[in-house]
């Protein structure tokens, strides 16, 4: 008479389940057939925030899940602390917040961190690429590097304008700061 399909669709054990990428570089799956909210996730961690690893785009606010927002099977999220996002909107300066080093060293970009994206308004969006964001939460990033700024100097400054620019921001560490006060005379009238 009719033809009927049978739901013989089974989802791969690959998309059945999450993974959450700690601060520090600490790797948990989450396996199962129940849901998982993030909510689950704050309470073992109430200093963190869960953010979607394919969400992370420049200008916009960090994408910070709320208690009640399941987290989707097959995807990849991390978990952030709080006190590293003194503001809300991600700017390429806020990613060296993300660096679990005590010490600074220059960020290793390696191979482009960000992908332009055209937005549902026609607008370009600069994605952050979730391998880099994972590069720099596990241990301090790239720490092979040994000190030189070439690498990032030429990936960040294309032009000897922006060169300029940079050392004129950025410095030598060698150079300190300190303001030119100069001494306030008082004369009574």
């Amino acid at each position: 008479m009719g033809n009927a399909v049978s739901p013989c669709f089974h989802q791969s054990s690959r998309a059945s389940f999450v993974k959450l990428i700690f601060w520090e570089g600490t790797t948990r799956i989450l396996t199962g057939s129940s849901k998982h909210i993030a909510g689950e996730i704050m309470f073992e961690n109430p200093d963190m925030m869960i953010c979607h690893a394919d969400s992370f785009f420049i200008g916009h606010p960090v994408p910070s899940l709320a208690i009640d927002d399941e987290l989707m099977p097959g995807q990849t999220y991390f978990v952030l602390p709080l006190d590293r996002f003194a503001f809300n909107v991600l700017s390429a300066s806020s990613l060296a917040a993300f660096s679990a080093s005590p010490k600074r060293t220059p960020i290793n970009f390696g191979e482009s961190p960000f992908q332009y994206i055209k937005g549902a308004d026609g607008r370009v969006l600069i994605k952050v690429v979730p391998e880099f964001i994972a590069r720099l939460v596990n241990k301090g990033g790239d720490q092979d590097q040994t000190g030189s700024s070439g690498p990032t100097n030429s990936f960040l400054c294309s032009t000897p304008e922006l060169k300029k620019h940079y050392e004129q921001l950025v410095g030598s560490k060698e150079q300190t700061w300190s303001p030119k006060l100069d001494t306030i005379s008082e004369y009574k009238i």
